[in-house]
């Protein structure tokens, strides 16, 4: 039990070690640069966001592995709720699908948070699937990233994970973006994946308030152990208050890093140790981060237990 605890309480951090790249396993992507440019970001609004999980539920409804891969960009990720292997191609997720869907899912939003930015957008919070073959009922949390490719947004990650029980999170207010062109900052899959080092400095202080300046005034922490939301500062620096005292240290085992106009995606596998002598947990994370202008800050931040099963 005590184990268990340790491990429910570690996962919300997501940090690395740069020093440690050279130990990141086949889930790196050769580095690349987005060179600093103007991009025509497509107009959306939330309800259009929202439609894109009706749009994959619907697929997931045909029984048709094909058909669900079918929503997901050529280069994504998928971190399924009840497999610890990422799922990088296209034939990793087809195979995914084709045992998930053999229980006729079918899956409906609890509660979400949708963020909107240039060409690309964020949907997380807590959804519920009900398989009709079996009659069971699962709850779970879920972050969706799309990418709007020129003519259609596409999921470039999906991660899905079990949930303890807990209250849900507030509502907060809907809103959209009109289409415009933005200035794209420069940056590389080095500067992004060299943001878990901060973070990762900001952890061995044990101060929460030092944590909380890596994340951006809105943005959402979905702890391992908790199926609550974290949407406000205060509330995260509240659950990095008890996590800091087990002194935290984290290196990434594989990830995978896609770099889009101001924001990117940092997700994969990594563990943690406690202490001097603490034992050591692994576990999933996806880390969306967003250029505020002057730095990048964290806009979502998703932890869950690896799964047993691959």
């Amino acid at each position: 039990m005590k184990r268990l605890a340790l491990l429910l309480a570690v996962m919300i951090a997501p940090m690395l070690s740069c020093a440690e790249k050279q130990k990141i396993g086949t889930l790196q992507e050769s580095d690349h640069v987005v060179v600093k440019h103007s991009e025509v970001c497509v107009a959306a609004s939330e309800e259009d966001i929202a439609a894109l999980f009706d749009r994959w539920n619907e697929s997931v409804q045909t029984g048709e592995p094909r058909k669900v891969v079918a929503n997901y960009a050529q280069k994504s990720l998928l971190l399924p709720t009840v497999s610890s292997k990422p799922r990088v191609t296209a034939l990793e997720k087809e195979d995914y699908f084709h045992h998930f869907l053999e229980n006729k899912p079918s899956g409906r939003i609890d509660s979400r948070t949708i963020e909107l930015d240039c060409n690309s957008a964020i949907d997380e919070g807590l959804y519920t699937f009900t398989f009709s073959k079996t009659g069971a009922s699962v709850k779970a949390r879920y972050t969706f990233t799309y990418k709007w490719d020129g003519k259609q947004w596409l999921i470039t990650s999906h991660h899905s994970s079990a949930m303890p029980a807990e209250e849900a999170p507030p509502e907060v207010p809907h809103h959209a973006v009109a289409q415009h062109s933005e200035e794209c900052v420069a940056a590389t899959e080095d500067e992004i994946a060299a943001l878990f080092d901060r973070w990762n400095e900001s952890l061995k202080s044990g101060n929460p308030h030092k944590v909380m300046v890596n994340y951006a005034p809105r943005s959402v922490l979905i702890p391992l152990s908790s199926t609550r939301p974290r949407l406000t500062l205060d509330d995260k620096e509240d659950y990095f208050h008890a996590f800091l005292k087990k002194r935290p240290v984290g290196s990434v085992i594989s990830r995978t890093i896609v770099l889009n106009c101001n924001t990117a995606i940092d997700e994969g596998i990594y563990s943690f140790a406690f202490g001097n002598n603490g034992p050591e947990v692994k576990a999933r994370y996806t880390f969306i981060y967003k250029w505020d202008g002057e730095q990048w800050l964290i806009t979502s931040d998703h932890s869950s237990v690896l799964p047993a099963k691959e």
